[in-house]
């Protein structure tokens, strides 16, 4: 899959992963529309997110605009993907709320765009969709 010109605001889900650049979203099969995109089309595990499923609740697209945030939901999710990932959603959330969620998806999309061929690096694996490159 090849990185589109711009990465649309509903490819940032409300904890502050990019979508765009998540494995499910990425998946040849059927990909995942992202977690603000249609229900009937996520993984079983997305549609059941608490996360979502609180932002929602409160009337919020993204967790950042919230007066709890980081709450424990957001914090522990953080803690998994810095670990594992080494990328930090609750920094992804601070940066889109000081410059705004369109400017942090363009600084994304640099972030998750293969240097070799402009396919999209699963943020997952750092593989490309492409190439199959693999980045450190």
């Amino acid at each position: 899959m090849k990185t589109d010109t711009h990465i649309p605001t509903h490819m940032m889900a409300p904890c502050g992963l990019t979508c765009a650049a998540c494995y499910a979203h990425l998946r040849k099969k059927k990909p995942c529309p992202g977690c603000n995109g249609a229900e009937s089309a996520k993984p079983g595990y997305c549609s059941r997110c608490k996360i979502k499923a609180c932002a929602t609740g409160r009337g919020l697209a993204y967790c950042f605009a919230c007066p709890d945030f980081p709450c424990a939901l957001v914090k522990q999710i953080d803690k998994r993907y810095r670990l594992k990932y080494r990328t930090s959603l609750i920094e992804n959330g601070l940066r889109a709320q000081a410059v705004g969620v369109e400017q942090h998806l363009r600084e994304e999309k640099q972030k998750w765009t293969c240097p070799q061929c402009g396919g999209v690096l699963n943020l997952h694996d750092r593989t490309c969709s492409e190439c199959g490159r693999s980045l450190p």
